[in-house]
């Protein structure tokens, strides 16, 4: 879109080569206005028949059958929407939407990303500066089912995904929404999410599971899109960062509540480690094939004898040729839950301390393929803490305290993507930044939030697991092996 002064195309101020110039430039305009209505029509084919077959009506029929046709249209829309209001929640609301909404971006496009700096200048032109400079231009408009409002914008040369998002904050004062974020979609184009409203501030009860549970997708809360949020257990291990308060056991319990079928059927077992005395993690004591509150030794000796059941199983599948672990009842996925991770070595005897981390670093460079998973909780992301920070895949940034960490979770560059850690408030505990797997894309996110009561429930129709008891284990534990 070009916003300079134009360039006049005849170097003459005679009177015919204006009016010259003025005819072509109409003509051109004309051609791409047609232009724009055929691509609009081809996006939005249902309701471009309805324009075309109203018009024709109108035109063989007259204007008054035309105004009772729009009345019934008008009234059959009120109809569905008191009738099926989900239905129509999810069918005609959308594209309603975004029909309303496409004239007034496109309105106010120009100036938001003008006067925020989204402006691309051809330097030179014949020799001489050019006066010339290019915006991003609007594609299409779309407004989702949770009411985000996506504007899939195409990039001039000299402009990139990171400089629509440096301008973020500013486009969505601009464009009157409470927040944007940028999603990269191919070479040249970008998604600019305007979210108007919080989708995520009520609170989300969780939701029975049902049937059998994919360990590389459980449900354990919802996206901002409306959608189901899940979270991979094969082949990843997990990192929950947050302040205090900031909801981190919403996500271990909706986890647990998620995977309880597969606990239940024994294909999932869970190993659990609370430094706090179990403040958090012991009323869910039955879902637990091992649960290690006490000191420092016993949580310890916990890890060693996952250490051992890591080089038992990557015994057994060198002798299979299997590079993978699958989960069966015989041999289930591990997952560790740490509620804590610093709790963990701040008060142990160092000799302790380096058994603890020679563990675990073990586990996380080598328990992925063996099917074991880490999930640690930590309030400080800090590398002086979690020393094992780029060893976890999966990471999740809850409310933090400042705009570094964000980027210390997430990965560099992962705030001025519109992951707004420090920002997310103390009243929405549970909310969080996760990234979309392969992309640098940043989603925010809810997790479920499970009451006393809830996390009762769940452990009471929970069997107790049997734990895995390996003799070399045992050996462990009898204190025969360092």
């Amino acid at each position: 879109m070009d916003r300079s002064p134009a360039r006049p195309m005849f170097d003459s101020d005679d009177p015919l080569s204006i009016v010259l110039e003025g005819i072509v430039r109409l003509g051109w305009a004309l051609v791409r206005a047609i232009g724009a209505l055929l691509v609009a029509a081809a996006r939005n084919p249902v309701p471009a028949i309805i324009v075309v077959a109203l018009a024709i009506e109108g035109c063989v029929l007259g204007s008054r059958f035309l105004i009772w046709t729009a009345i019934g249209v008008l009234l059959a829309l009120i109809t569905w929407r008191l009738a099926a209001p989900s239905s129509f929640a999810t069918t005609a609301h959308p594209r309603l939407a975004s029909i309303a909404a496409a004239p007034w971006y496109r309105s106010r496009w120009a100036k938001a990303a003008s006067r925020n700096g989204l402006v691309a200048y051809d330097h030179q032109f014949n020799g001489h500066r050019a006066e010339l400079s290019r915006l991003p231009r609007i594609r299409r408009v779309r407004v989702t089912r949770a009411g985000v409002h996506t504007l899939q914008l195409s990039l001039p040369a000299g402009l990139t995904p990171s400089h629509v998002a440096a301008q973020c904050d500013g486009l969505a004062h601009a464009l009157k929404c409470r927040e944007a974020r940028v999603v990269e979609d191919r070479p040249g184009r970008v998604f600019l999410e305007l979210h108007r409203r919080d989708v995520l501030a009520p609170v989300i009860r969780p939701s029975a599971p049902k049937g059998q549970v994919d360990l590389a997708a459980i449900p354990v809360g919802r996206h901002e899109d409306g959608g189901v949020w899940y979270l991979r257990l094969l082949g990843t291990h997990v990192l929950v960062a947050g302040a205090t308060g900031a909801g981190k056991g919403s996500v271990l319990w909706s986890l647990l509540n998620g995977a309880a079928p597969a606990i239940a059927a024994g294909s999932l077992q869970v190993w659990a480690i609370d430094p706090k005395g179990g403040m958090e993690l012991r009323p869910g004591l039955p879902l637990f094939a091992r649960f290690e509150d006490g000191s420092a030794e016993q949580m310890c000796l916990a890890l060693e004898h996952l250490v051992t059941l890591k080089d038992v199983r990557a015994r057994e599948l060198a002798e299979l040729g299997v590079r993978t672990h699958a989960a069966t009842p015989a041999s289930p996925h591990i997952l560790l839950l740490v509620d804590e991770l610093a709790t963990l070595t701040a008060f142990a005897e160092r000799t302790i301390v380096r058994r603890i981390e020679q563990a675990l670093g073990l586990l996380l460079t080598q328990g992925r393929a063996c099917g074991i998973t880490v999930l640690a909780a930590v309030q400080d992301p800090g590398k002086d803490v979690v020393v094992w920070r780029d060893l976890f895949p999966t990471r999740i940034a809850m409310r933090l305290d400042n705009p570094i960490q964000v980027d210390m979770v997430l990965g560099e560059g992962a705030r001025d993507l519109g992951a707004t850690a420090d920002h997310i408030s103390e009243l929405t505990p549970g909310v969080a930044y996760v990234r979309v797997e392969g992309t640098r894309a940043q989603r925010r996110v809810r997790a479920s939030y499970l009451t006393d009561a809830d996390i009762a429930e769940l452990a009471i129709r929970s069997p107790r697991p049997t734990p895995i008891r390996l003799a070399v284990a045992a050996a462990v534990e009898g204190g025969e092996v360092a």
